[in-house]
Formats: structure tokens, sequence, C-alpha cells
């Protein structure tokens, strides 16, 4: 990335950035068209490239700045002061949906990247996407009791179950005409309580 870009104002460099992700939430790495992104951001799509040096550092850049906003929301609500699992997973839900709320791209984007099968960006986001989830686990719940859980249960194994749970069932839930947030953050805490009285101890339920 062009250092240049970093020195545009905070709400020119958002406007870029928002462009990108909308394009690349509607339409797959392939065909998603860096000239739409210029026209939505307001720039020529040689500026566009001034800044990026191609549509690749671009993507992986968007993705990044996402990860970024998620991790910097969550440690915003003072996550560290709260030592159950399952409520620090509520948190996470309502991290996210706030973020759909506000730009319903959002989503879009990470779901597709995701699941993106594009060579030229595949590898990169298969590395970031495993170290996301590895540092995410002891960043996320550094002071949680795990003495709650059942003795032959693993939380990483929970963990893992219900990260795979909510973004499978949103990849779902986002493609139906009556798309209901609300309703999809009600559905996976009802499901989440499920899992928590098949692993937690009778003494914490």
């Amino acid at each position: 990335m062009n250092e240049k870009f970093l020195k545009l104002p905070e709400e020119k460099q958002r406007k870029i950035i928002y462009a990108a992700i909308r394009v690349f939430a509607e339409k797959e790495y392939k065909h998603a068209s860096t000239d739409r992104m210029a026209e939505l951001a307001g720039i020529s799509k040689g500026l566009l490239f001034f800044y990026f040096k191609n549509k690749k550092s671009l993507y992986l850049y968007v993705y990044d700045y996402l990860i970024g906003l998620i991790v910097r929301q969550l440690e915003d609500m003072d996550f560290k002061e709260e030592h159950d699992f399952f409520k620090l997973f509520e948190l996470s839900i309502r991290v996210k949906s706030t973020l759909l709320k506000d730009n319903p791209y959002i989503h879009g984007f990470l779901l597709k990247a995701r699941y993106e099968e594009n060579e030229a960006v595949r590898q990169e986001l298969s590395d970031r996407n495993k170290t996301f989830l590895e540092e995410m686990f002891p960043r996320w719940f550094p002071e949680v009791d795990f003495s709650k859980f059942k003795e032959d249960v693993d939380p990483w194994d929970v963990f893992m179950l219900l990260y795979y749970l909510g973004d499978g069932y949103l990849r779902e839930a986002v493609c139906r005409k009556d798309f209901d947030l609300d309703r999809v953050c009600e559905d996976y805490e009802r499901w989440m309580d499920w899992i928590k009285k098949s692993v937690y101890r009778k003494e914490y339920l």
C-alpha cells in the first residue's frame, strides 16, 4: 500500500475503504470491479491504484481493516472484566450485529472472504483467518473461568463449534428476503444456551 493513502484525511480513507467493501461484498473477488469502487469513492481508477498497488493489496487491506475494527470494538467493551465463556460470546455477537446494522456490506464482505477460492488471495486469507482464530482465543478469553466446563470438554472445541455455527447460520440467513438480524442473534443465543447446558457443570447452569 502507498503510504500516501494513510496521509489522506480519515473521512477520505473511510470512503475509499467502504466503497471497496461494498463492491467486494456484492461480487466475488474475480468479478469485483475496481472501476465501480473508484466511482463510489469519488476518485479515478488511476488514483485508486496510486494508493494501492493492485486489487489484491486493496482486498487484503480491507480484510485486515475490518478484522482490526472488530477487535477494537470488542476491546472497547471491557471484555477482560467478563469471566464467563458464554457471556463473552454474547458480547462478540453484539459487536458484530452492531457493525452489520451500521453497514450491511461488512458481513457480506467477510463471508465472501471466508469462502473465497480465487488463487490470487485464497492462501493469504487462509493464513490470516488461521492466525486470527489462534490469537483470538487467548486474547478474548484471558480471564475466563474454564473450571465451569465438564472435565471431558475442551473449551477450544466449544469455541470452534460456536464460531462455525454462527458463521454458517449467518451465511445462510443473509440470503433470505426476510433477513432479520435481531432474530438471527436471538436464535444463536438460544442455541448457545443449549450448548452451554451440555458442556458446563451443573452447578454453573
